[in-house]
């Protein structure tokens, strides 16, 4: 399960950091908000990379782990968004919404796959 963590954590790294590019081209957000996403992007690579090498498993649930509380504020902070909204939401907003939530279910995944697939220390 780690080595399918693994692989899994270095696509959604690599595409998470294209993603966070393509987002906010070219009007970048104040840069807190869109660091946390490449350093989340920088510890999916590296973990996987180094779990692929059985070296790094402990780095890719950290990853996952940084990944999945980043995706659950961002998720729910746009939920909370749309559901206090007296409008309907933008076509625009409700996709980003819906990308983030599906992002913030394949965290949930890569971190059950990789605490499931952690050899069991005495």
């Amino acid at each position: 399960m780690i080595r399918m963590s693994a692989w899994l954590a270095v696509v959604f790294g690599a595409a998470l950091s294209v993603l966070e590019v393509l987002r906010n081209w070219p009007t970048w957000q104040w840069w807190p908000y869109w660091l946390v996403d490449y350093i989340a992007a920088a510890l999916l690579v590296a973990g996987g990379i180094l779990a692929l090498r059985r070296r790094g498993e402990k780095w890719l649930t950290a990853g996952w782990a940084f990944a999945c509380a980043m995706l659950w504020a961002s998720y729910f902070t746009k939920l909370e968004q749309a559901l206090e909204a007296t409008a309907t939401l933008s076509a625009r907003d409700e996709r980003l919404m819906n990308i983030i939530g599906a992002m913030f279910l394949i965290t949930i995944v890569g971190l059950v796959l990789s605490l499931a697939g952690r050899p069991k220390t005495p």
